[in-house]
């Protein structure tokens, strides 16, 4: 084999491995970030504070305001997952305390929701770890 044809082989397989870290990587990502599964959480008694909405890079975003929460979500499963949500607008008003929610949730953030639910309609297997105490200020 000539030493232009070694190159080039050495070269294509080192494209390869690279692409596919890129892939596995790229997968991971999209994995963790954007496929879901249902969650349920009970919302604080506390009422989180009314702040002015920031972008990415903290400036202020006008005629908008900000509840940031933490739910600590349990899917059907009955796995944990604690997740903060920012419910933001221009008019924007708070979760009714205590109020149970349901959300399409995936490892890093609420994707969809949340959305305000009765009791009820929690499954029966996970209900017990839905309602419990929650902290103020969590």
């Amino acid at each position: 084999m000539n030493l232009n044809r070694r190159r080039s082989i050495i070269l294509v397989s080192i494209i390869l491995v690279l692409l596919a870290i890129v892939f596995v990587q790229a997968a991971r990502y999209y994995h963790d970030t954007y496929v879901t599964e249902v969650g349920y959480a009970k919302a604080s008694a506390h009422v989180p504070k009314k702040e002015k909405t920031t972008d990415d890079n903290g400036k202020v975003i006008a005629h908008s305001h900000s509840y940031i929460y933490k739910f600590h979500f349990v899917t059907k499963k009955g796995e944990r997952k604690t997740l903060n949500y920012e419910l933001s607008g221009e008019n924007v008003r708070p979760l009714k305390k205590n109020s149970f929610v349901k959300a399409d949730i995936s490892d890093k953030r609420v994707v969809k929701g949340p959305y305000i639910i009765s009791k009820s309609t929690i499954p029966d297997n996970i209900i017990h770890k839905v309602d419990c105490k929650i902290k103020p200020n969590t």
